[in-house]
């Protein structure tokens, strides 16, 4: 875990969805301790093809679309190398969308099918942070693609990759409410799958692309309350396509990715949003040129900023470019 790269790849497959990836990092998991960040990490597993990212006190964790492992990174060493932390799971094919909040690791593991069918069975996985040990899992209703999953006063909310909705799940008692939110406006024709997500606890309300616009929707004591669309100056509609979302050094600038998926030149970008108000903003290209760009993270190490970006090679994956391994986290250095 919306973007060009479905949109490409369902074409071609007679689909008609978008992509994944995602992150959701309303917490600040900034160092005390300042760390040599390198230019880039590289996972050197066969068929990871990394989807999304979570930096959690200098680890960096990593989903894998292509093998359903979560692998990490941790920067605290003077040459990070990669370590797995949890397998893939019996009956699920891919793991998308990450959220940390300093305990523990959620994951959606996904049974995404490219070839017409409808998706196979999907869930959330909770683990604990430190140990790895599997502390809780819902299942999903059926026909969902988890992209993002976001922690919002307890509760955990689950963006639908293939239907638009955001799903709730309060794992207090383990209740799932599958129609927590969705939206007449949201048009699924229209890059018609939701990517990006991102939950704003400075204003109360998530952030949420689909169809070549940003959204707003405000929640109130678990309640949605009116959706409004972000307007967006600076680029042009095709840029607007949001994948990977993190929040910068506040919550008035968010970085993204757009994937590239589909073309076989490496066009993968990242941007930069700056917010004047809740849905007004200024966007600006910050990168190009990666290899089909998806989750994103910022970092902030002692004052140093830097952007994490997977390039997770999805081209590859479906036969529109070849495989160039390692599969590479570059580290941009804002």
């Amino acid at each position: 875990m919306y973007r060009l790269k479905f949109i490409y790849v369902l074409s071609f497959i007679l689909l008609t969805t978008s992509f994944v990836g995602c992150n959701d990092d309303e917490d600040d998991y900034s160092s005390e301790k300042t760390i040599e960040v390198p230019t880039n990490l590289s996972v050197t597993t066969t068929g990871f093809y990394p989807e999304d990212i979570a930096i959690v006190e200098n680890k960096v964790f990593l989903s894998g679309f292509g093998d359903g492992t979560i692998r990490y990174f941790d920067l605290y060493e003077s040459n990070p190398t990669e370590k797995l932390f949890a397998n893939a799971e019996e009956g699920y094919a891919q793991a998308w969308g990450l959220k940390s909040d300093g305990t523990v690791l959620l994951s959606l593991l996904n049974n995404a099918d490219f070839t017409g069918n409808p998706p196979g069975a999907s869930k959330l996985v909770s683990y604990s942070i430190n140990s790895g040990e599997k502390l809780g899992e819902w299942d999903l209703p059926e026909s969902t693609i988890g992209h993002t999953v976001s922690i919002v006063d307890g509760k955990y909310y689950i963006s639908d990759f293939g239907n638009p909705r955001i799903i709730q799940v309060d794992p207090s008692n383990g209740t799932v409410n599958a129609n927590w939110f969705t939206s007449d406006q949201w048009d699924p024709t229209i890059d018609g799958n939701l990517g990006g997500t991102i939950y704003d606890p400075v204003r109360g309300a998530f952030y949420i692309y689909l169809g070549f616009k940003l959204w707003y929707l405000p929640i109130d004591n678990g309640q949605p309350g009116i959706m409004q669309e972000v307007t967006i100056s600076g680029l042009s509609m095709e840029q607007i396509n949001m994948d990977g979302i993190s929040w910068g050094k506040d919550q008035n600038t968010l970085y993204y990715a757009s994937n590239d998926a589909g073309d076989p030149a490496n066009v993968g970008a990242a941007f930069k949003l700056e917010f004047s108000n809740e849905v007004t903003a200024s966007g600006s290209v910050i990168t190009t040129g990666l290899d089909d760009t998806s989750g994103v993270w910022y970092l902030n190490n002692n004052g140093s900023e830097y952007l994490f970006v997977c390039e997770s090679q999805f081209g590859a994956l479906f036969g529109f470019n070849s495989l160039e391994t390692p599969f590479n986290i570059e580290i941009i250095n804002l």
